[in-house]
């Protein structure tokens, strides 16, 4: 009796363990079938997108956004203005990364803004005031990739330079593939002399007109005029993120070291998304009207 129990435990052992293993093999099926599937769409949405938009290719290319966000308030509306470009149709297969906290050797308070960056990007942004080892693996790595590809990297300097040059460093790759933007004198010259030095010598680096002025070939994003705030504001796909702009640079205007004129006065400064607009292939932008014309369909 005691043998005949010991078989009776050992075939049931075997169809205990025959159930496990057929599990197993059938979970393991499904995730394979969700990755295949999962790497199909990818695939296809990459073979959907446009050769160029502007200069940029959202099949290859990456977008990096570097914000300073110290002193000048500005920057909270670029965020808001770059969310714009890139919550419309049109921009759904860029690939980006925002960082925060790019700074260089200015004076003044940096102004967190973690929620009108998620606002803007999602997920996709990190701050590097916070935690600049973080913020520069994750771009590393992106750009890495990228290169690798055969893509080629965008960084719209919406700041100072540090943080590119230090990103340069780490790229053995091709460096005439990364492509620095800068509108602002201000902005090269609170750039670490060494720092500039080095993104100019190390990289494809574009000094365009100052996004402050219309006129100069890039478009003048600088406005006292706020006669469209309430459009913008009322807007259903980017009016949230642009009332958290408005709201942050309205509170920390009044006490920065640098007083935005501009916002002072109830309008609109989102100077260094000149930039973006220059990258997209949009120079021949006149101003901020339209600017929202063309992003959100009203002006």
């Amino acid at each position: 009796m005691i043998k005949g129990a010991g078989l009776i435990q050992k075939h049931r052992l075997q169809r205990i363990m025959l159930a496990i293993v057929t599990i197993l093999l059938a979970t393991s099926s499904a995730a394979y079938a969700q990755e295949s599937t999962a790497a199909q769409s990818t695939a296809s949405h990459r073979q959907q997108c446009p050769e160029k938009i502007g200069r940029f290719n959202p099949a290859k290319d990456i977008l990096f956004a570097h914000f300073d966000t110290k002193p000048d308030v500005d920057d909270l509306h670029a965020v808001a203005a770059l969310g714009t470009i890139l919550k419309h149709p049109r921009f759904a297969c860029v690939r980006f990364m925002a960082v925060t906290g790019t700074v260089g050797t200015q004076d003044g308070a940096f102004i967190p803004a973690p929620r009108l960056f998620t606002l803007a990007f999602g997920k996709h942004w990190r701050d590097a005031q916070a935690n600049w080892r973080a913020a520069m693996k994750m771009e590393v790595e992106l750009a890495k990739a990228v290169l690798k590809q055969g893509g080629d990297i965008w960084i719209m300097e919406a700041g100072q330079s540090d943080f590119s040059a230090a990103l340069l460093r780490h790229l053995a790759a091709d460096k005439s593939r990364v492509h620095i933007v800068q509108h602002s004198n201000w902005n090269e010259d609170k750039t670490t002399p060494a720092a500039l030095n080095s993104v100019r010598a190390n990289s494809n680096y574009h000094k365009i007109a100052d996004g402050n002025a219309v006129g100069n070939g890039t478009p003048g994003f600088n406005n006292k005029d706020g006669r469209l705030w309430p459009m913008v504001l009322a807007d259903n796909r980017v009016g949230a993120m642009w009332r958290e702009a408005k709201r942050l640079a309205d509170l920390h205007n009044p006490k920065s070291v640098y007083v935005n004129p501009s916002v002072a006065a109830g309008g609109f400064d989102f100077s260094d998304a000149a930039e973006a607009a220059w990258i997209f292939g949009f120079e021949d932008m006149a101003d901020e009207r339209a600017f929202f014309a063309e992003f959100t369909g009203k002006n």
